[in-house]
């Protein structure tokens, strides 16, 4: 899937959902219920909650590096 890192901004601030993968781990990101959250599948405290896309994507790392950093690395896996 050619997917850019504009497009992933995009569907987020539309309140789209989206399930990506990096280095083999499951990941969601999105805005449910209301708020804009991430976690890591299967991992109930890899929970993180933002005010907003901008303020979520600040707080995200995996690996100690931004979505952005790592975004040639992340295999999308749906986006709903």
């Amino acid at each position: 899937m050619d997917y850019s890192y504009k497009e992933f901004l995009e569907d987020l601030g539309m309140g789209r959902e989206v399930e990506f993968i990096y280095k083999n781990e499951s990941y969601y990101i999105g805005c449910g219920t209301g708020n804009f959250m991430f976690w890591k599948f299967y991992d109930s405290t890899s929970e993180i909650m933002g005010q907003n896309v901008e303020d979520l994507l600040q707080k995200v790392k995996l690996d100690g590096k931004s979505i952005l950093e790592v975004w040639d690395l992340i295999e999308i896996d749906c986006v709903f």
